[in-house]
């Protein structure tokens, strides 16, 4: 006598759950342990958009990405956030950028809803968190803050929403400096917008140095951190979106992907600082592939797949050799 298996082979495969989804260790296995390349991402909106890569963000196949503005290495026209097809062939041009000016000082980073209509924005230096509708047209991506002003308490890097904009999430290093990094979650009065006079639902002090960046998996059972220094860590959280709950489970070493800061065609080329500044991470819709983003670009294309193109731009000094600033990790 036998005993009867439901479904075909096929079906159960199917039905399997893919244990390699959202999963950091799988990334770390590929890529760090094996030593396998990423794919490089190009991205070439000139000079006043690349020099100072904040924020990353997959939505289906496209890439929005964000600038610091402020001023900083060639920039002057405070356009701060860039959408892009995702390719590591093309010439990485951007398909909508928003006009200069959105009286805030800068953007250190953002997130999106999974419409992208819903932003909110961490600005560095005026240390506040805001948010706004993002709607778009021909060329434009057009930001349109809502809410008010929240202080964030102290030189915010990153700010992300929750899965349906109850929630929202921010952070920055501590002072005096001791190697920890807060990240505090507010509940928002009215989903997707920032207020001033939002609740304050906890916070944590986490034994990262900088944190740049906070995503969650597609269940909020696992939150992502990127550190400044080159390295990613996951966290299981035992309550969904609630950052108070985690317990660290993996960190990924991503500094040998990158060169020094004098590697960037946007920095003096004498200038031999690491350049592991991480900035950004995302997802893709499946938790296949994970995107990040350095905020030197000072990818090492020895590290990467793909074609730079343009070959070079003129950057600090003049010519230089181009770069692909953002790679894409996969998970199995």
């Amino acid at each position: 006598m036998y005993n009867a298996i439901v479904g075909s082979c096929a079906e159960q495969k199917a039905n399997a759950v893919n244990t390699d989804l959202y999963n950091l260790a799988s990334v770390k296995a590929i890529h760090e342990t094996a030593g396998n390349n990423a794919v490089g991402i190009n991205f070439n909106a000139g000079a006043a958009n690349s020099a100072w890569l904040t924020g990353v963000q997959v939505i289906g196949t496209d890439m929005y990405i964000s600038n610091r503005g402020n001023n900083n290495n060639f920039d002057s026209t405070h356009v701060l956030f860039s959408k892009l097809p995702i390719s590591s062939t093309g010439n990485g041009a951007v398909v909508r950028q928003n006009s200069t000016g959105l009286s805030i000082n800068s953007c250190e980073g953002f997130g999106l809803d999974s419409t992208a209509t819903k932003i909110i924005i961490a600005d560095h230096h005026a240390n506040r968190v805001r948010s706004g509708t993002l709607s778009q047209s021909g060329s434009s991506l057009t930001v349109t803050l809502n809410g008010s002003s929240l202080s964030a308490g102290g030189g915010i890097r990153y700010a992300r929403w929750n899965d349906d904009g109850s929630k929202y999430y921010f952070g920055y290093q501590n002072v005096p400096l001791n190697g920890k990094s807060k990240v505090k979650q507010y509940s928002a009065s009215t989903n997707y917008v920032v207020q001033n006079s939002d609740t304050l639902l906890g916070s944590v002090d986490l034994p990262h140095d900088i944190i740049a960046d906070l995503i969650f998996n597609s269940d909020g059972t696992k939150m992502y951190l990127a550190e400044h220094d080159g390295y990613i860590h996951e966290y299981d959280l035992s309550t969904a979106y609630d950052i108070t709950s985690g317990t660290l489970v993996t960190t990924l070493d991503l500094t040998s992907f990158y060169g020094t800061i004098g590697s960037s065609p946007w920095w003096p080329s004498s200038n031999t600082g690491n350049a592991f500044f991480l900035s950004g991470i995302s997802w893709n819709a499946d938790g296949s592939k994970l995107y990040v983003s350095n905020i030197y670009a000072s990818t090492l294309q020895s590290k990467v797949n793909g074609t730079v193109n343009p070959a070079t731009v003129t950057g600090d000094g003049g010519t230089r050799t181009n770069t692909m600033p953002v790679i894409e990790l996969r998970v199995q």
